[in-house]
């Protein structure tokens, strides 16, 4: 099946590059000889008018052999006195440029209605209803975790995505927000700001941003002291609450709301705990059961948030593995222990803690840390790690030898409004960062951010056509515009043998004011068969190193 599937994405891709090169030389009255699927030999076809159509052996590209078009010998008695002037090389400068250009441009063309089709068959979005507020962001502080946006500067907000497109263009603009806050109407302002996003290696993207972000993070839970009231009810750090005083909960937002006015009542609490499976599949994989657990809390009486006063809060900043070997090891940090500051300023969130460790390289930072009651303080510096991923990627960062263990959710999609345009505008929008993504690979290459390793071949694109189909048609949809925004613009690269190299001629010519000479076209194309080939044996051997010699490998140690 993985191969079937394979050949219907190429079968696809091919024939519509091949019939944008085809649709524009007949119409520019060119002579179309023969349009082919694969390469080498016939193995059905028919001919129509004068043009054959053919399906060759070979399923990896085609062409469309046009007169005079250098794509091989024209056949005998091809060129016929009617024939004049249909040539493909005695067309005008403009229209042969169109003519190479219609393929990679059909691929590209074909991205957009492709993933048109995916989003209007996944009209869900996820709603406005803010998860998480980023520390040291312009929403903090403003906006709160549950929030619901209804409107910013007068427009209706209806699903998440709408919230990016609203503020887009209001950088260091005061902009009014109004949300939905436990059932009551809120205005306020925000001031969005321009931030710069890492991608990868040195490059980085501009974006417009509030700081706000859809997931949640499930009630699983930090107890703040082990002579809190949470700890006497027998509740433990990472343990996940499901239930509070007869409610259901999910989110930590959930627990904090029904705790929140709690004024000193005993409430009941059904949790799950994680427990450990020693060597499940003889030590292949870890695994953790969860059991079920009722306690009774009662939060001390007084002012404040109730979820405080009982000692809970979410596990964010507790460290919930510390890497044997690393730095943070060799500091003294264990499970369950809680971050507190770095270098005198309160952690707030543990992502932005690991950014701000890695951003001082060599330096020492003081880390203050609590364990039970006891607070400690480390100098730390994060390990350095540098390498190249499986992929392709070279990386040189700080690596975090700590993970914290607080598990995310969000809120339930719902049908979009206005679901044909939102599938118009996001086809578009996807097929944009597809091709940004695609152009910012080729980059990589070249810069060394990115080394041969990244570059694959059909069995890659087979075993994702094959994991695409598995999961449904929309998401082999969204493979096959992928593939062709790269079938796309890799064949637009200035290499003898691809369209590209084809206008790089023409560019050559318009300078020139002459064509390029025979003989220099033919060891160019000499040069960029050679190159081409050599890509095609590279791709075969990273395909054969990722996908294929592991499987052996793993049958081989089974066996």
């Amino acid at each position: 099946m993985t191969l079937l599937w394979f050949i219907v994405l190429v079968g696809v891709l091919i024939f519509v590059h091949e019939l944008g090169h085809f649709m524009w030389a007949k119409a520019f009255g060119v002579k179309v000889l023969r349009f082919s699927l694969g390469f080498g030999p016939r193995i059905a076809g028919f001919k129509r008018g004068e043009t054959d159509y053919q399906i060759a052996l070979i399923p990896l590209g085609g062409y469309v052999h046009m007169l005079g078009d250098q794509k091989g010998t024209d056949p005998a008695g091809a060129r016929k006195p009617e024939d004049e002037g249909r040539a493909f090389h005695e067309q005008a400068l403009f229209k042969r440029a169109i003519i190479l250009l219609a393929g990679p441009a059909m691929n590209l063309l074909l991205a957009p209605i492709l993933y048109f089709v995916v989003f209007m068959g996944e009209t869900d979005s996820l709603p406005p209803v803010v998860g998480r507020v980023l520390p040291d962001y312009p929403a903090d502080g403003v906006l709160e975790a549950g929030d619901r946006i209804v409107a910013i500067e007068g427009r209706d907000v209806h699903v998440w995505d709408e919230i990016s497109d609203h503020i887009e263009g209001r950088a260091d603009r005061s902009t009014e927000i109004i949300v939905e806050r436990w059932g009551e109407r809120v205005e306020t302002r925000v001031t969005p700001e321009r931030v710069s996003e890492a991608l990868v290696g040195d490059h980085r993207r501009e974006a417009v941003r509030l700081g706000i972000s859809p997931a949640e993070p499930l009630a699983v839970i930090g107890v703040t002291s082990p002579s809190s009231p949470a700890a006497a009810g027998g509740l433990r750090t990472f343990d996940r609450v499901v239930a509070c005083a007869g409610r259901p909960v999910e989110r930590w937002i959930d627990l904090a709301h029904l705790l929140r006015d709690n004024g000193g009542s005993t409430v009941l609490v059904t949790y799950l705990r994680p427990r450990a499976v020693e060597g499940p599949l003889g030590a292949l994989l870890e695994l953790a059961l969860y059991t079920p657990r009722v306690a009774t809390i009662t939060p001390e009486p007084g002012p404040g948030d109730g979820a405080m006063r009982a000692g809970l809060e979410s596990s964010e900043l507790y460290v919930h593995r510390v890497r044997p070997g690393s730095p943070e090891a060799a500091a003294g940090l264990m499970t369950g222990d809680r971050l507190e500051s770095l270098d005198g300023v309160e952690i707030r969130a543990f992502d932005a803690f690991i950014e701000d460790v890695g951003e001082a390289g060599e330096t020492a930072r003081e880390l203050r840390f609590r364990r039970g009651d006891q607070i400690l303080t480390r100098r730390l510096t994060l390990g350095h790690a540098h390498g190249e991923t499986e992929y392709g990627l070279v990386y040189d960062r700080w690596a975090s030898g700590i993970e914290h263990w607080a598990p995310i959710t969000v809120e339930e999609s719902s049908p979009h409004p206005a679901p044909f345009g939102h599938a118009v505008v996001a086809a578009f929008e996807t097929t944009y960062l597809a091709m940004e993504a695609t152009l910012l690979s080729v980059v990589l290459l070249f810069d060394g951010s990115l080394t041969s390793r990244a570059i694959g071949g059909p069995v890659s694109i087979a075993e994702g056509a094959g994991s695409a189909a598995r999961s449904g048609a929309l998401e082999f949809l969204w493979f096959m515009a992928f593939i062709s925004i790269n079938l796309g613009i890799l064949n637009l690269l200035p290499i003898p043998l691809l369209d590209g190299g084809g206008l790089m001629f023409l560019l050559l010519e318009a300078i020139s004011r002459r064509p390029v000479a025979p003989r220099v076209r033919e060891v160019a194309s000499l040069i960029g068969l050679v190159l081409v080939l050599c890509l095609v044996v590279l791709a075969f051997k990273n395909d054969v190193e990722r996908h294929v010699w592991p499987e052996i490998a793993a049958q081989l140690a089974w066996d």
